[in-house]
């Protein structure tokens, strides 16, 4: 089956092409990013992105999410440009379209990069702590990060930063504060202030409500959602809590062991899901009123560095045949804008 737009049935059985989507801001082909050691004449290559691709639409939430250490981190990075030895980009692209500027990542020069960043691309990262200058006032951090792509006085920008701090419920007084002064719920919408405040097109978060209680969460959760719609921007929103994609993500794509496993419509994702692994995750949550005991996963992730032949979830996977361990399924259009590579699902098999 060809990547490019699914069809539905209409009345009299033909097959009706969907609409025409708008021009994806960011389109992700056949991405693989691995890394790479040569120590003592050992050479390591842990797989930690294996041939993923992936779009997102204008003003679309895409959410990601998968357990820990399947690779959503790296695949962010990677897409951000922001890769360091021994991460290595080993084959794909990465294409970013900002009003018609076309930004291929691995192919622009540093100052092509550096001049998108804040503007165009920005990153809310995993841990306001590892953003924020310990030993320097707030108000030093959104002049090192945005004062020259906004391109005002000194005055005027500042101006311009207490007005954006506002519409996140912080007071004008924080520029002034340290980070270690400001509880983490204000730190992390310091940070979040900080990605937003240049408006860019796209916006990446890295778990950013991690370590949050469940109040602020939502008060933060509830910010990104308003930012993103004010300034009209896409927003690839990575976490591993599937109750925040919920509430959160028009689309979700579902990641394990350096794959995208699944992707669709975030409600039509958790009515239908259609991957083993994905029925185990949303089997996971708790319900209100739910008293039965939830059943784990057996077994354990895959070693990257050395991946399982075939499907990598076929060792952990309920419904695995023969072929899933001597092939590796590729992502099929399972309805319209629902995609899955998994044997079991493309012959009906549900979990």
């Amino acid at each position: 089956m060809t990547a490019g737009a699914p069809t539905t049935v209409g009345a009299a059985g033909q097959g009706v092409a969907e609409a025409p989507q708008p021009q994806p801001v960011l389109r992700v082909s056949d991405l693989s990013a691995f890394y790479q050691t040569h120590y003592f004449g050992i050479v390591r290559e842990v797989r930690a992105v294996d041939d993923i691709s992936l779009h997102v639409l204008p003003n679309e939430i895409y959410g990601l999410a998968g357990e820990s250490s399947c690779g959503k981190t790296t695949l962010i990075k990677t897409i951000a440009g922001a890769i360091q030895p021994p991460l290595n980009v080993v084959g794909g692209s990465v294409k970013f379209d900002f009003r018609g500027q076309s930004i291929n990542v691995y192919e622009s020069t540093p100052e092509e990069r550096n001049a998108m960043r804040w503007q165009h691309l920005s990153y809310i990262m995993q841990g306001s702590m590892s953003v924020l200058n310990p030993v320097r006032r707030v108000r030093h951090s959104f002049v090192d990060f945005a004062f020259r792509h906004i391109g005002r006085s000194m005055p005027d920008f500042l101006d311009t930063v207490v007005g954006h701090l506002e519409r996140l419920h912080l007071r004008a007084d924080v520029l002034d504060a340290y980070p270690h002064e400001l509880s983490g719920g204000m730190r992390q919408r310091v940070t979040i202030a900080l990605a937003t405040v240049c408006r860019p097109e796209f916006i990446i978060a890295d778990e950013p409500t991690t370590a949050l209680d469940v109040v602020v969460q939502k008060g933060v959760l509830a910010m990104i959602r308003g930012i993103q719609r004010e300034i009209g921007s896409s927003l690839l929103f990575v976490t591993h809590d599937l109750s925040v994609h919920a509430n959160l993500a028009d689309r979700l794509g579902i990641m394990y062991a350096g794959h995208i496993v699944e992707e669709g419509p975030t409600a039509e994702l958790f009515a239908s899901p259609r991957h083993p692994y994905t029925v185990h995750l949303i089997g996971s949550l708790p319900r209100v009123g739910d008293a039965a005991p939830k059943k784990g996963l057996e077994g354990v992730p895959p070693n990257l560095a050395d991946p399982p032949p075939g499907c990598r979830f076929h060792p952990r996977c309920p419904l695995a045949m023969g072929i899933c361990s001597r092939e590796t399924p590729v992502m099929e259009w399972a309805g319209p804008g629902r995609r899955v590579a998994c044997f079991a699902a493309e012959k009906g098999i549900t979990a």
